[in-house]
């Protein structure tokens, strides 16, 4: 029996309140074919239903590969993601959220072999599959991306996040724990793109391995997690920022800018009156800050699309 020095990649999942899905979820990760042994260290944060049982009855089907962490308390999205990764001890780091599954039975062979063969690489992921809680087909919310190798400009950049949490496949490079200003976000995956691909690039292994379950019983669909992201989300790229040393301010300023101009505007449009100009009072001074100069033309085309959008719709 190999144990966990032996092995060479540590798989996690993150669940909590999973009972419909973590048994495909689980049978997909350890049905994988591969030429070396691995693990699967499971966080699961105090179900309010079946799931604490279900890992149990795997854990005891699989002792060999399953490690199942206690959970005497609910410890949330970022503290199970930092507790379950300081349990990860091997060289390589798989991750599948308790909701999603693997499709791909060579998957982690595909990507083990990847980095293996290049060390400039940190992280590795592919395209997944998009379904509903029923299993049916729908359109893709991962935007492919247009290059081969993706740097951390790339990821900073990125308009919208490409990498499925399902399909990412890491040297075990993150820090551990994770640094403090992860607690003051509500999602860990960008986080952890920024912070692995400063380490390193990023390469996408051709096909979908994996299936991304879209409903409303996830934690990241309730209106609570949305409201929460849309006002971290911000906070995130400043906190990562000043974590690299600014070695990246110019990337970051750039992608702050544009996130500054579009919570300007596009935040303000079913707002009127009071709320409107307090809404402008609050969000002009990150617009400034990320600005290079005061652009004249710029603030007084703002000013009459925020205030006087009738004037600009008759100029047209």
């Amino acid at each position: 029996m190999a144990t966990s020095i032996d092995k060479q990649v540590s798989v996690f999942i993150i669940t909590y309140n999973h009972e419909k899905f973590i048994g495909q979820c689980i049978d997909s990760i350890v049905s994988q074919q591969t030429d070396f042994d691995f693990e699967l260290v499971i966080g699961e944060d105090k179900s309010k239903d079946n799931t604490r049982a279900i890992c149990e009855a795997y854990a005891t089907k699989y002792p060999s590969i399953i490690r199942l962490l206690p959970s005497e308390l609910n410890y949330g999205i970022i503290g199970n993601l930092d507790r379950t990764l300081q349990a990860c001890h091997c060289t390589y780091i798989a991750s599948c959220e308790g909701d999603d599954y693997w499709t791909d039975p060579k998957k982690l062979q595909k990507q083990f072999d990847l980095l293996e063969s290049n060390p400039d690489l940190s992280l590795c992921f592919s395209d997944a599959e998009t379904t509903d809680e029923a299993g049916n087909k729908q359109e893709s919310i991962f935007p492919i991306p247009g290059k081969e190798v993706i740097t951390i400009r790339d990821i900073i950049l990125a308009e919208r996040c490409f990498i499925p949490t399902a399909t990412m496949f890491f040297r075990n490079i993150l820090p551990k724990p994770l640094p403090d200003f992860s607690r003051k976000i509500v999602s860990g995956d960008i986080m952890m793109h920024l912070l692995l691909t400063a380490k390193g690039n990023a390469k996408a292994i051709p096909g979908n391995t994996a299936i991304y379950r879209w409903h409303y019983g996830g934690i990241t669909k309730t209106e609570q997690h949305k409201k929460e992201g849309d006002q971290q989300e911000f906070k995130l790229y400043e906190y990562a920022n000043e974590y690299l040393d600014y070695k990246y301010d110019e990337t970051f300023r750039e992608r702050l800018l544009k996130m500054s101009k579009v919570k300007l505007i596009h935040g303000s449009r079913d707002l009127k009156g009071i709320a409107k100009l307090r809404h402008v009072m609050n969000s002009a001074p990150n617009y400034f800050k990320y600005s290079k100069g005061i652009n004249i033309k710029e603030v007084l085309y703002y000013s009459a699309l925020l205030f006087f959008p009738s004037v600009l719709k008759m100029k047209k």
